[in-house]
């Protein structure tokens, strides 16, 4: 009777958990990584591969999102929806796997975290490949351990090459992770070679496979690397970027740092690791070995070659984290302290969450779009310097009017190819004079903030007349869109 409970308890938090995540994710609002996203993915496959190579993430997420194109048009409520679902798939593991491998009551805490840690309902509604990443670095996990255990099936190896393939064709910190798994498997069945020689073959079947299938990424992958060395605006602050990575699972969209949460967090789930027999530890600690050893990969490679330690892409890896967690409270006897833990935990998740529906659904968030489609004509064009407003302008305007953008590049950030994802709608200038040299007429000049220096760097060179200035205060991701129509005579 206490199983049957304890299955329909496991039953109950997934769908809540699902429930949960997905209260903030049916609106239309972007921020500028979104709309990257969502601008890459009306091109073809073909064009994917070679932008994406000017990107610094792989193509297999915009791949995703170009199906869910061609299914259902430029649709922001469903490439969310495919988000959030990533992150459903990753609770209900909890109750198809984890519980099979490890027990009901690690299976239920593991549901739980994936889905009410504050991190999992923020990027269940973001049109970025993190929760995707998350999703297929956990199942890849999941099979590396059947495959150490020696639970093998038909399909075993399968479920571990191809999440092992994708996952390092989605993000490189699945590159990282899949790796660092591919060996430990490799070293682990070589050392076993007399007891696991068919295993040892049919993983270096799946390893040879592997690899040939990423070699064809390799060429943008090198050119990928001298972007991002070469210039990315990603900064690295030790204290702030220690406290991003403390926190980021316990904080959501919150701006302050849960510090005395996260670290009587930590304080318990060190007391749990010592706590249990050195023997039972193994599953738990090598995740947790993992999910370190990554991140101290790559604060070496931020702080000798280039910038790649940023708190989001530990997403990635957040099912490892979430297993390792799950699989300590599980050995917790004092149900009381579980109960408090995971009450604590929501507590913060929920405010999270209720913060993410207000600023999701402001109804404030769509009058800078509104009351430009009002006012914008044909023979208009758009003229920005920044992409973090104008790509988002970019990307939801060309859906709905023909109307040309500009990015003047004045400050020459090596942005050119990676931001032909915004063709054909947006052309990128050096110069003020390629764009209105030879233009007479209405330009909407879009700023971040009300600084007007935009218009001021033209009045210096044109004759212009003023006709209209809008400032739009958009709670969703705290933007601000400065808004001036202009007449140039000449």
């Amino acid at each position: 009777m206490k199983k049957i409970n304890l299955k329909y308890i496991h039953i109950l938090i997934l769908i809540i958990g699902i429930i949960f995540i997905s209260l903030s994710i049916f609106h239309t609002n972007m921020w500028f990584d979104e709309s990257y996203s969502v601008a890459i993915t009306r091109h073809s496959f073909t064009d994917i591969w070679e932008m994406s190579g000017n990107d610094v993430h792989p193509p297999f997420y915009y791949f995703c999102l170009h199906l869910i194109y061609l299914i259902f048009g430029n649709n922001l409520v469903a490439y969310r929806v495919f988000s959030a679902l990533s992150i459903a798939l990753i609770g209900l593991l909890g109750y198809t796997h984890i519980r099979k491998d490890f027990g009901e009551k690690a299976g239920i805490l593991f549901t739980f975290l994936s889905l009410f840690l504050p991190v999992s309902a923020q990027y269940a509604g973001e049109i970025r490949m993190y929760s995707l990443g998350m999703l297929l670095g956990t199942i890849m996990a999941i099979y590396a351990y059947r495959i150490y255990q020696g639970k093998i099936t038909k399909t075993t190896y399968i479920f571990f090459g191809l999440s092992s393939l994708l996952v390092s064709y989605t993000h490189y910190y699945g590159l990282m992770l899949a790796g660092i798994i591919n060996l430990i498997l490799f070293i682990y069945l070589c050392k076993n070679v007399k007891t696991r020689k068919q295993d040892l073959i049919k993983f270096l079947v799946v390893a040879v496979i592997q690899v040939a299938l990423y070699i064809p990424w390799l060429v943008y992958f090198v050119k990928q690397i001298g972007v991002v060395s070469g210039g990315f605006w990603i900064s690295l602050s030790f204290p702030n970027t220690v406290y991003d990575i403390l926190t980021t699972q316990f904080r959501g969209n919150l701006k302050i740092y849960p510090i005395i949460l996260t670290t009587a967090f930590y304080a318990y789930l060190i007391f749990l690791i010592f706590k249990t027999k050195k023997e039972e530890r193994k599953p738990a600690t090598w995740c947790l070995y993992i999910y370190l050893g990554i991140i101290l990969i790559a604060y070496i490679i931020s702080i000798t070659m280039m910038v790649i330690l940023l708190y989001r892409y530990l997403l990635i890896l957040t099912g490892l984290l979430i297993f390792a967690i799950s699989f300590f409270m599980a050995k917790d006897e004092k149900v009381w302290r579980i109960l408090a833990v995971c009450g604590a935990i929501l507590v913060v998740s929920t405010i999270s969450n209720i913060k993410a529906i207000n600023e999701s659904y402001a109804p404030t968030n769509r009058d800078w779009i509104a009351y430009m489609e009002e006012n914008l004509k044909d023979d208009d064009i758009i003229l920005y310097t920044n992409a973090i407003n104008g790509g988002v302008v970019t990307a939801d305007l060309s859906n709905k009017l023909n109307i040309k953008t500009y990015l003047w590049n004045e400050d020459n950030w090596n942005v050119e190819k990676s931001y032909k994802v915004y063709e054909p709608y947006m052309e990128i200038k050096s110069t003020l004079e390629e764009v209105i040299e030879n233009y007479k007429g209405r330009i909407w000049l879009i700023e971040n903030y009300n600084d007007n220096s935009l218009r001021e760097k033209i009045e210096q060179k044109y004759s212009i007349n003023k006709i209209d200035e809008h400032v739009f205060k958009v709670p969703y991701r705290d933007y601000t869109y400065t808004i001036e129509l202009i007449e140039k005579y000449n």
